[in-house]
């Protein structure tokens, strides 16, 4: 496609002036959006209801929200020029993962009114919405960064999530690592009812976004070649209410679509259709050879909490310490399951008794999407302290000025040090 929407920071476009063309022509979509009945697949109700059928923890998660993105795009471009609109509107990305200033929620999200005095379709009310960021505090690193993501080298089951789609539908795999920070951190910080912010869309623009950064770092990195993940299609309705579909390899080529980002550059055609290995089946992930320790549940808070690690091995086949050369190390954390409370997130280090180190974070949106499982890679860690962990602890990644009375709460079943 020659011709490119290009969806731009819209922090960088609000710098001088919280109210640019493009987000005051967003505010006017949301707000005829968000006037339709919820019964309407076009209403800003129902694209939010999406959400709850989201693939998560599985590697069709990125084309899912890439899809669903880009047919809200089409739903809010066609509100516009149904008003007289631009037809070449993009919708910004908030790129709260680049740190800083760009970590705080655009101003214009933060005004209870648009500039003519009428109230702002784009603002949720403090309590809604963490009250720190209406008042424009910028969110964390250990909330935003995205470097833990973009240092995989594999789509699955790193950067994107495992293979399938579970055959009990009320398991949630653990996430990909994108999927894991800044996707769900951000949206925690944001609320338990994050899809229904204004903000939220802006904050999937840039996890695609960093979707498309990931394989242009290079040294193998690729999005997956099997069947089983480019043709596997979802459908959505259009603008025009039709319901049509794209299959994930047709969106996880951006050159298929009419968009591209603003300091990327414009994606070209890929050369092949039918590349290598798409006749193989999933990919295997392996299991686990054996747990090297393991600790109780504990309940998690607004201050930081601690589990014991207790050597040995349950299953019985006397684990040990693995070899480096040969074996993985994964922290596992079991059943995890929070309240639903804005800012439930919590930083898991892993420390041997000579310090800590950071190896993730968890985030929980609240009892409606179930216990939570998540696995944290944590080979690197024991091979350069030298030593297996004996404490995991769970640090709030939030400053306390974030977080709302009742502080956020969870709890964790069980935590396992394991060897694959």
């Amino acid at each position: 496609m020659a011709n490119r929407n290009v969806r731009r920071d819209v922090g960088t476009a609000t710098h001088a002036d919280a109210w640019d063309e493009a987000t005051l022509a967003y505010a006017r979509a949301v707000a005829a959006m968000q006037a339709r009945p919820p019964f309407d697949p076009t209403s800003w109700a129902a694209q939010a209801a999406l959400h709850r059928d989201c693939p998560r923890g599985t590697w069709f998660f990125l084309p899912w929200v890439r899809m669903q993105l880009w047919y809200l795009e089409r739903i809010l471009r066609a509100v516009l020029v149904e008003h007289g609109g631009p037809r070449d509107w993009s919708l910004p990305f908030w790129a709260a993962s680049d740190g800083g200033a760009s970590a705080a929620l655009p101003a214009a999200f933060a005004a209870p009114a648009l500039p003519d005095g009428s109230p702002n379709p784009l603002y949720r009310p403090d309590g809604s919405r963490a009250a720190c960021l209406n008042a424009g505090h910028a969110l964390p690193d250990a909330v935003t960064s995205a470097e833990r993501a973009l240092a995989a080298r594999t789509f699955t089951p790193g950067f994107g999530g495992r293979p399938g789609i579970p055959a009990d539908r009320r398991e949630t795999p653990p996430p990909g690592l994108l999927e894991a920070q800044p996707y769900a951190t951000v949206a925690a910080a944001l609320g338990p009812e994050a899809a229904l912010d204004p903000a939220f869309p802006l904050h999937l623009a840039n996890v695609d976004r960093l979707w498309e950064i990931w394989p242009a770092r290079g040294e193998g990195r690729a999005n997956p070649a099997q069947f089983d993940w480019t043709d596997r299609a979802f459908h959505f309705r259009d603008a025009d209410h039709r319901m049509r579909s794209l299959t994930c390899g047709q969106a996880g080529d951006l050159a298929n679509l009419d968009y591209r980002y603003a300091g990327l550059p414009a994606p070209a055609p890929a050369g092949t259709v039918v590349r290598a290995g798409a006749d193989r089946g999933p990919v295997e992930c392996g299991g686990w050879r054996g747990q090297i320790a393991g600790g109780a549940g504990v309940e998690l808070g607004p201050e930081p909490r601690r589990v014991s690690l207790c050597p040995g091995d349950r299953d019985g086949d006397g684990a040990g310490r693995p070899d480096a050369d040969t074996s993985r190390v994964y922290l596992c954390v079991e059943d995890a399951q929070g309240a639903g409370m804005a800012g439930s997130v919590w930083e898991v280090r892993v420390d041997d008794g000579n310090g800590g180190a950071a190896v993730g974070t968890i985030a929980l949106s609240g009892a409606t999407e179930g216990a939570r499982r998540f696995v944290f890679d944590v080979t690197d860690a024991v091979a350069d302290r030298g030593a297996d962990p004996t404490v995991v602890s769970f640090h709030p990644a939030l400053p306390p000025s974030f977080l709302v009375q009742p502080a956020p709460s969870a709890r964790v079943g069980r935590v396992a040090l394991m060897r694959a």
